[in-house]
């Protein structure tokens, strides 16, 4: 007879061994100060004789408003600081992301922050949250004959400002005043030490060469919005709040009997991002393809986000815009990968941007997106998107987000991610899915790109951030090196 769980006092969780946990903060060993325009570069060793806790540890660092303008953070908050995230060890990349800030800003925390991790983030982070229309347009409910005319409670709806809408660009917190600081705490993305690894990083089974993570500092006009032109802004005070488990020589001994039976190497696995730039041309029209030359065992999926980088002049310069955020349609109907001859998927993701009705053909697009971060099945939706901020402008820096003036209406965030899912064998939440189950374009030279068609041409050039997602296996052999298998 087969007892359920609920009754059954014999199946409680096991004793845990002995262990304690404690709080350590590794400092950058190449200075204490560091400038976005001058020396932008940080890196941090880490290391300890415990296991790291990669789940419970995080990046501090303090910003200090040294642009000479008031200054309001963009959607992606600290991550937005981050240009390029690497980790390396004894002078071995074990991943390096480009376009961090970007990857974070447009596609990530829009897609997988929700209202209760923005609040959280507006304490963290920055974020504005909780606006209301008595911030912005005249009239805090939707009566329908306003709204039918078009008038103030319609606008307040369309720029998200009737509800309490987690996302309004409105200079996120109260500017900062130029010489003010603001301290960022936040996770960090990635495949080892991010949020998503599962296991504790045995640290004391490295030799002397730490794990070093290194991170590169954005320009000033791409962390949000200024009162003008800005100087370099300065981080300082910067920490890697580290969760480091000790346990007693008994547990280390055993990692290690686990380590010389699996012929010398202890595996950890993860997922990293990969980033590659494309370009749509002026005026284009038609298919356009943009090519991937991604080399992975196993792409699990690709997203990519897309705007232009032409900014005019006055009201329209690029310190009034909130562009690391923004995504655009780019007038595209349709889109897929093409890998060699197949082509992922089989029937292209339509989308028709461009053309009468193009606003109620986003459904499909959207639950395409919402397979790359799990099911399309999930009861909490994808992060803050609605049709009020996603994709709504074509790509032109024109529909970037601005702050809003005095009483004016406020303006919502503005996003377009898009995504490919490319796994045979998705997560389900309970311990399914499988390694390496996404397309390989290591081993062989196939060609991967990504195809668009393109409805309507533009005036100016658009920018296609893409970023392949990927497993990465991780080693760490009976010397202490620690290698990536991608």
């Amino acid at each position: 007879m087969s007892i359920p769980d609920s009754i059954d006092y014999t199946s409680i969780l096991p004793m845990a061994v002995e262990s304690r946990v404690r709080r350590r903060g590794f400092v950058p060993s190449n200075g204490a100060s560091f400038v976005s325009d001058q020396n932008n570069i940080i890196e941090i060793p880490v290391s300890a004789s415990a296991f790291l806790d990669t789940k419970h540890s995080y990046l501090r660092m303090n910003f200090l408003n040294t642009t000479g303008q008031s200054f309001g953070v963009d959607f992606g908050g600290g991550h937005g600081l981050i240009s390029r995230l690497r980790v390396l060890q004894a002078g071995t990349v074990l991943s390096d992301c480009r376009e961090y800030g970007r990857l974070m800003s447009s596609i990530i925390l829009p897609c997988q922050g929700d209202e209760s991790s923005l609040s959280t983030r507006s304490i963290k982070e920055g974020q504005r949250y909780g606006n209301s229309a008595a911030g912005g347009a005249a009239g805090g409910v939707l009566d329908p004959a306003d709204f039918a005319a078009g008038g103030a409670a319609a606008n307040a709806e369309v720029t998200g400002a009737c509800f309490n809408t987690p996302v309004n660009a409105n200079n996120s917190t109260t500017a900062a005043a130029a010489g003010s600081n603001y301290v960022f705490s936040i996770p960090l993305m990635n495949g080892l030490l991010g949020t998503t690894q599962d296991k504790l990083v045995p640290l004391f089974l490295l030799n002397s060469a730490p794990i070093v993570i290194e991170l590169t500092l954005s320009r000033a006009l791409d962390i949000g919005v200024f009162g003008g032109v800005p100087a370099g802004y300065t981080i300082n005070d910067v920490r890697y709040m580290a969760s480091l488990v000790e346990t007693g020589p008994a547990v280390e001994e055993q990692i290690r009997m686990v380590q010389a039976q699996s012929q010398g190497r202890l595996v950890l696995n993860g997922v990293d991002y990969t980033h590659q730039p494309g370009q749509i041309a002026a005026n284009s029209l038609g298919r356009v393809s943009l090519p991937i030359p991604v080399r992975k065992k196993s792409i699990k999926s690709v997203l990519f986000v897309a705007a232009s980088r032409t900014f005019a002049g006055g009201a329209g310069a690029q310190e009034n815009r909130y562009n690391l955020s923004f995504g655009g349609h780019m007038n595209i109907s349709e889109y897929q990968l093409s890998f060699g001859s197949r082509r992922i998927p089989e029937i292209p993701i339509g989308f028709q941007a461009a053309g009468v009705g193009a606003f109620v053909f986003k459904a499909q697009y959207f639950e395409e997106l919402a397979k790359c971060f799990g099911s399309t099945k999930d009861a909490h939706g994808l992060g803050v998107m609605s049709r009020v901020n996603n994709s709504n402008f074509s790509g032109a820096t024109a529909g970037m987000a601005v702050p809003s003036a005095g009483g004016g209406a406020m303006n919502t965030h503005s996003f377009c991610p898009f995504g490919i899912d490319c796994e045979a064998f998705q997560p389900d939440g309970k311990g399914g899915g499988a390694l390496e189950s996404g397309i390989d374009t290591a081993s062989s030279s196939t060609p991967l790109a990504l195809n668009l068609d393109i409805g309507l041409g533009q005036a100016t050039n658009i920018s296609v951030d893409m970023y392949v997602v990927h497993d990465s296996l991780y080693f760490i052999d009976m010397v202490g090196n620690l290698r990536v298998a991608l």
